[in-house]
């Protein structure tokens, strides 16, 4: 992935919520937002959750055809117009793979749309960004975390598994 301050390219581990993929009821769970966007539903779930969600159509590294996926929207900064969104399954996400390859993405929020740009986050701000997620939307990050088998008495321990998360801040290129 491409460091875009420092200008230089950066070998990460490839951390993540999931050390596996998930398999069944869970694969099915986790598929199932995509499966309401493209229904056009998926604001009533973003609602219902207090979940925000983010579509992200990267080019695929080896196929060369779009590729979509739904990621959790972590938080957002209206100041610089930046996004922060998790990959459960770290370095190892197909979609992440996708954007070192290729890092001009598309992506799109609610109904807005949008060219875009990632960087990888320092562990020091992925912990404030899950610690604010868990404030905004307790339930359904508590929810999620679990089925990930993620759990977490207090905010020292919400801030030790986020050191071990990938997040990246995803802008605007337009």
């Amino acid at each position: 992935m491409r460091d875009h301050e420092a200008g230089r390219t950066t070998d990460h581990p490839p951390g993540g919520a999931f050390s596996d993929r998930p398999r069944g009821f869970l694969k099915f769970f986790f598929k199932m937002p995509l499966f309401l966007h493209k229904v056009g539903i998926v604001w009533w779930i973003e609602k219902f959750t207090g979940a925000q969600w983010m579509l992200i159509t990267t080019t695929g590294r080896k196929s060369g055809k779009p590729r979509q996926v739904i990621v959790d929207v972590v938080d957002y900064d209206k100041e610089t117009n930046t996004f922060y969104v998790e990959a459960a399954y770290g370095h190892r996400a197909d979609w992440v793979r996708n954007i070192q390859a290729n890092p001009d993405f598309r992506a799109q929020v609610g109904k807005r749309k949008f060219a875009a740009r990632a960087e990888f986050l320092p562990s020091e701000i992925a912990e404030e960004k899950l610690v604010v997620l868990v404030r905004k939307a307790p339930k359904y990050a508590r929810a999620v975390m679990a089925m990930a088998g993620l759990k977490y008495r207090d905010e020292a321990e919400l801030r030790a598994l986020a050191r071990n998360m990938v997040m990246l801040a995803i802008r605007s290129q337009g």
